[in-house]
Order: structure tokens, then sequence, then C-alpha cells
């Protein structure tokens, strides 16, 4: 019988993609392996875990408590609730090892791993380690992390591997020309990919479409845009293209990334760190704009990106419609220094992240 692995991740794309691309490497190297995942029940993972690796577990777990939460019993009784459903996934699916992909979901699975006496390794995506990671490096037999520099805020003591962030195989690697024709754009116009994470914008989606507004018709058969909306914002930013004719698409979601990449002069994204390794892997220069409400993490991957000149850092709080014409469209165009860019990213590319975060479960799981 193969291995049994639980994977825990949180609900958004940054959490359960990693977990997906391990668990597929796991799954080809030893078909009999079982890959379970927990997730939080309102997250992305139904959409992108794959049935064939093994089960996938919803399951209601709150973020760690502020302060009003602390007296609030309604608190308590709901994490109560998800802990004991945890722990009876954990005693029916006996896994040999529990592997924490950061999310909320993922620190009472890898505590409560660790007090049953099953072996933990965590998976940090970030160059700045999240709440969960931080609470989890005492309880983990093995600490993997994306980059050198998170080694700094961890202890001296952790058992720290620096893996990368592993991708997903279909991303890298396709090719341009039958991309323009899959995504229905142009060879000869420049393309920009606007996207904001896994479940969208709507900051990113109104700026882009304000900005646009703002350019006269002819400037705008200039370049062609493809858009990853989300569906909230879908209907709506479609129909201003439309109005508008800007070339291009605008599309709620898109499940195979790879030809958005290949097809994009440059993209304008979020700072998540599953988009950091993706803009990495195929070379894609950006202009990042970090999310602000969530703490340090995605400013710290921005400026890590950045100073490695792969791209631009334009704060949300100063992006406007006007900013954005004066900055991203001039880049667009700018072929000498997005080549330059491109030429930074492919000497950052770290091919094979997934293969070494599975090593380290393999590691930790026959170790004990």
């Amino acid at each position: 019988m193969g291995l049994r692995v639980l994977m825990a991740a949180g609900g958004t794309g940054g959490h359960v993609l990693p977990a997906v691309t391990v668990a597929r490497w796991l799954k080809q190297q030893d078909p009999d392996c079982s890959c379970a995942a927990v997730s939080g029940r309102r997250g992305v993972a139904a959409q992108w875990w794959d049935p064939a690796l093994g089960e996938l577990t919803m399951v209601s777990v709150e973020p760690w408590p502020r302060r009003l939460q602390m007296v609030d019993p309604r608190y308590w009784w709901r994490q109560a609730r998800g802990a004991v459903r945890l722990a009876r996934l954990l005693r029916r699916y006996r896994p040999q090892v529990v592997v924490g992909f950061g999310g909320y979901v993922s620190g009472p699975a890898v505590l409560l791993a660790k007090l049953s006496g099953t072996p933990t390794v965590i998976h940090e995506q970030n160059v700045f380690p999240g709440r969960t990671t931080r609470l989890l490096v005492p309880w983990a037999d093995r600490v993997t992390v994306s980059f050198e520099e998170t080694r700094r805020y961890l202890p001296a003591r952790a058992r720290v591997t620096v893996t990368g962030n592993p991708v997903r195989a279909d991303v890298e690697g396709r090719s341009r020309a039958a991309a323009f024709k899959a995504l229905g754009l142009s060879p000869d116009l420049p393309v920009l990919l606007v996207m904001g994470g896994s479940q969208g914008s709507r900051a990113l989606n109104t700026i882009a479409v304000e900005a646009l507004a703002l350019l006269a018709p002819k400037d705008r058969r200039r370049f062609q845009m493809f858009h990853l909306t989300g569906a909230d914002d879908h209907a709506a930013v479609a129909g201003r293209y439309r109005a508008l004719g800007v070339a291009g698409h605008a599309v709620a979601a898109l499940p195979d990334m790879g030809p958005a990449y290949a097809a994009a002069t440059m993209a304008l994204v979020r700072a998540g760190a599953t988009t950091l390794a993706e803009l990495v892997a195929t070379a894609t220069p950006s202009v990042l704009v970090p999310y602000p409400y969530a703490g340090a993490h995605q400013m710290a991957n921005a400026h890590w990106l950045s100073r490695q000149g792969g791209a631009l850092i334009m704060d949300q709080r100063v992006l406007t419609p006007a900013r954005f014409v004066e900055v991203v469209l001039p880049l667009l165009q700018d072929a000498a220094r997005l080549e330059a860019m491109r030429a930074h990213l492919r000497r950052l590319a770290t091919p094979g992240a997934a293969e070494r975060v599975a090593t380290a479960v393999l590691e930790v799981a026959h170790a004990n």
C-alpha cells in the first residue's frame, strides 16, 4: 500500500495550487500514493483539487481570533466543531504525514497531527512567513520555504529547506503562437494581462476599465487586454470593454493559465506568492499591486521581485486610472525594458520546486 499524505491548504489558489502540484508529483512517482486534502469551506479548493489524487474534505475553520472574538463563545464553538471534524478525518484517514500549505485550516490540522504523533511538514510560499507558519514552526518536523530570505524570519533552530514555490506544470513552456490562437488574440499587438488572484480584484478591475476610458479610441487599438475579472465583476467589465471598443477579452476565470502567460507581453497583477512564482517561471514582466489588507506579505513579495529587476511596484492607494495610463501603458510599449526584465526573471527561475517539497515530505514520512 502506498504512502498516505494529507495536504492542509487554506481556501485561496495561493495555498491550494502548490498543494495540488506537490500531490501530483507524489502520485506520478508512486501511483499507489494517496494524497487527501482538507481546506476551508469558503475557498476555491473544489475548483482546483483533482479527485484522482485523493479525497477532498471541506472544514469550517475561523481565522486566528481577534480581541473581541476571544470572549465570544460562538467563535470558540465554531472552532471546536471544526477541530472535531479534523480529528475525525485524521483518525479515519490515518495519514503517514500531514503537510500544511498555509491558511486557516492548516494550523489546526498540523497541530492535531503532531499531537496524535503524525509527522508534519509545512510549506511557506511568501517571503515573509504568515502567522500560521510562524505559529507552526515549533511543531513541524520540516519547514520548506520558497525564498532563502525567509530564513531570517524563522527561529534559528527551525529545520528549514529552501525549495522554491511549486508551479503547475501546465503553466510553463507553452507555445506563444498556440496561445494567441487559443485565446483569440492577435499576434501583432502587445498583450496586457490583468488579474487579481484566484478570486479577482474589484480594485484592479475598476482601475483598468476607467483607465481605458481615458484613452482616445485610436490609442485603445494599439494593444489588447486579456483580463481575468473574477465571477462577480465579469459581466460589468466585459460590457465596458465592448462599449469602449477595447481589443482583447475579459473572462471570469481561466483554469489553464499557460496560454495567458505565454501570450502576455506583461502583466498587471497582485503580488501573491503563487502569482510571483508563475511570473518568474514564465519570465513575464509585471507591475505588481500588492493587496493592501494582507499584512506585509504581498508587499514583501513585491519588493523581492522588484529588487531582482523583474517587476515594478504600484501602491494601490496611488494607482489611479491616470497613473495607469502614465506608467503601465508606456511600459507595455517599451520593448527594450521589457526584454531586460525578462532576462532578470529567467535568472531567478527555480524549476523542480515540487520535487524538492515532495522529497522533504518523503524524508519526513520515512524517518518516522
